[in-house]
């Protein structure tokens, strides 16, 4: 192998480990329950830009779990 295709394979490797470090950090459902505000905004930017990322998943999962704490429970007689 030459020493120039060498050289393009390390830069590549070198690249592709650079950017997957770029990412956005994922937030568990237990810290977007405990910060809703950031939750809403979260879930709204989601909405707007159609992204599915695990931190949409887990905010939105955040919310409805908020808004089902208190629910009340039906009385089946």
């Amino acid at each position: 192998m030459s020493y120039i295709k060498k050289v393009k394979i390390l830069s590549l490797v070198l690249f592709s480990i650079a950017l997957s470090g770029c990412g956005e950090e994922i937030k568990t459902v237990d810290w977007w329950r405990n910060h809703p505000e950031e939750a809403i905004s979260k879930v709204e930017e989601c909405k707007k830009s159609g992204d599915a990322s695990d931190n949409c998943k887990n905010a939105k999962t955040a919310l409805y779990k908020n808004q089902q704490q208190d629910a009340p429970v039906p009385q089946i007689n």
